[in-house]
């Protein structure tokens, strides 16, 4: 029998930082040295659109846990469960998530200059959830919070890019039958971990729309696409531009969601995104780059709260700029979160 899509969920990625991988979703690709910490802001992109993607589910087995009627009532991302119990309304949320993974190109750099490392993402994240409002056939949810990520490498050739990523965000979504639009805003710095010196400022607005395709009532397909811009500043250098980052982004993406227990999850996912900058790396012209991605998580849970996740995704980007490599890069690892709320 297919689940009822009024008592289902997917992750919503324009709602959330973290889940939003933590941290919501997308930070601007850099190139060379004019661009702060390139690697880092790449870095920081590729996970927070893969944790978005991840459909890690709360509860044990289908028909046990209630859908996530506000953003970050559930531990990550994805389609839940049947309802059956509806909970009692929490209206803070506390994240507290850590990964470690290897990555075979942790710099981002063609060959033969890939530098592979372990890397190591902690966040904290903290949301106000206000009561989901009835709409017309519909409901709307929203959240304000404040995220915070601390990457670390493993490669001492890597130390020096060591940072911390600050996320303030304000969110809201609008859950029709299968359909879920999405709109929000972030601010977004990044900080070195030596001095704590701001290497990279963004605001971006986001708009999303996604839609649930339920097989049954442990498998389902989830189809998205989310669009936003990015206003970034970093610091200058030999007169160069700020605002090289500056740009417009469409993330479309397809993941298939399956329980094969009331613990496991298990979600394999596509993701393709183009970006268009405004200013290449000289600042003279407009560039555009691809990114795509392919990866598979397995997430399991031992309480709603608490779940371990193994992964592993592969990257692959383009660029129409000769001064922006591209690259390739995969990595592999573990996860676990712990969620709070209250």
């Amino acid at each position: 029998m297919n689940p009822d899509p009024a008592k289902m969920t997917t992750y919503h990625w324009w709602m959330n930082p973290l889940r939003t991988g933590p941290l919501l979703a997308s930070l601007s690709v850099g190139a060379l040295s004019l661009h702060a910490q390139p690697a880092a802001i790449e870095q920081l992109q590729n996970n927070q659109l893969t944790r978005q993607l991840q459909a890690l589910p709360t509860g044990f087995g289908a028909g046990t846990n209630a859908p996530e009627l506000y953003p970050g009532e559930n531990v990550d991302v994805g389609p839940q469960r049947i309802l059956r119990l509806r909970p009692r309304h929490h209206y803070f949320d506390v994240l507290l998530d850590s990964q470690a993974f290897y990555s075979d190109n942790a710099n981002y750099a063609q060959q033969p200059n890939a530098i592979s490392s372990w890397v190591f993402v902690n966040t904290v994240q903290a949301a106000v959830t206000p009561p989901v409002i009835e709409l017309g056939p519909g409901k709307v949810a929203s959240a304000v919070g404040l995220a915070s990520q601390w990457y670390n490498y493993g490669d001492n050739r890597l130390e020096s890019l060591d940072f911390n990523a600050q996320t303030l965000f304000l969110s809201g979504k609008y859950t029709l039958g299968k359909w879920e639009i999405g709109a929000g805003i972030s601010l977004t710095r990044l900080v070195n971990q030596e001095n704590y010196n701001e290497t990279y400022r963004e605001f971006m607005p986001n708009f999303g729309v996604q839609r649930i395709l339920p097989l049954n009532d442990r498998m389902f397909f989830t189809v998205g696409d989310l669009v936003d811009y990015r206003l970034t500043e970093v610091p200058s250098v030999l007169g160069s531009r700020s605002d090289l980052n500056d740009r417009f982004d469409d993330v479309a993406s397809a993941s298939f969601t399956w329980l094969p227990t009331r613990h496991l999850v298990v979600q394999p996912y596509y993701r393709f995104q183009f970006s268009d900058y405004q200013h290449d790396v000289a600042g003279t012209s407009g560039r555009d780059d691809y990114l795509q991605s392919v990866g598979l998580t397995a997430a399991y849970y031992f309480t709603p709260k608490i779940s371990l996740r193994a992964f592993y995704n592969y990257n692959r980007r383009q660029s129409g700029d000769p001064y922006t490599p591209g690259y390739l890069e995969m990595n592999g690892g573990l996860g676990a979160t712990l969620e709070i709320k209250f």
